[in-house]
């Protein structure tokens, strides 16, 4: 990792830019595909301004802060930083893609609570299943005539099913995700 400090408006100190480094040097262990950080460290009126910028494979983040203690300006940009960096690294870590092979992210739906509803349902991308009022769903499912209807309900923001009990009439039921 390229680190690169400036400074504008006073003379760099050696303790603050080791303090600066230090603390960079820390943030590989979040991500290791950083290549450039650059620090630029300012006074103006009496104000301290850092601002951080890192660049790295797919990452390009900012930071900036003021204080009026330098090291604090930076500390606090670096927090942020940090913090940038594992959001990060937990939305790449995290993302659908990565999940098997095939580019989806399977999961097992089963009924949030007792009903006749027994089977549960292997759904493969969520972001597929169309959003729908309870009705809506309904009537939708009474026209196709055709195993489950699974939908996301717009009312409560879950994923549910609509589907014929033993009697022949439709139910709506709740769905959640199967814990691993």
């Amino acid at each position: 990792m390229n680190i690169e400090i400036s400074g504008r408006h006073f003379d760099l100190t050696d303790a603050l830019k080791q303090h600066v480094e230090h603390k960079l040097r820390t943030i590989d262990r979040f991500y290791d595909g950083i290549k450039d950080v650059h620090v630029i460290l300012e006074v103006t009126s009496g104000t301290n301004h850092v601002h951080i910028q890192m660049r790295g494979n797919h990452i390009k983040l900012d930071s900036k802060s003021k204080s009026h203690d330098i090291y604090s300006a930076f500390d606090d940009a670096f927090d942020s930083l940090e913090s940038q960096v594992r959001k990060f690294k937990d939305k790449m870590h995290n993302h659908p893609h990565r999940n098997n092979s095939n580019g989806t992210s399977l999961s097992y739906y089963h009924a949030a609570e007792e009903s006749e509803f027994q089977d549960g349902i292997l759904i493969d991308d969520a972001k597929r299943i169309p959003r729908l009022k309870t009705e809506n769903a309904i009537m939708n499912y009474e026209i196709e005539q055709k195993g489950n209807y699974v939908f996301q309900n717009t009312e409560t923001g879950k994923l549910s099913v609509v589907y014929s009990t033993s009697s022949g009439t439709t139910q709506v039921v709740e769905l959640v995700r199967e814990q691993k």
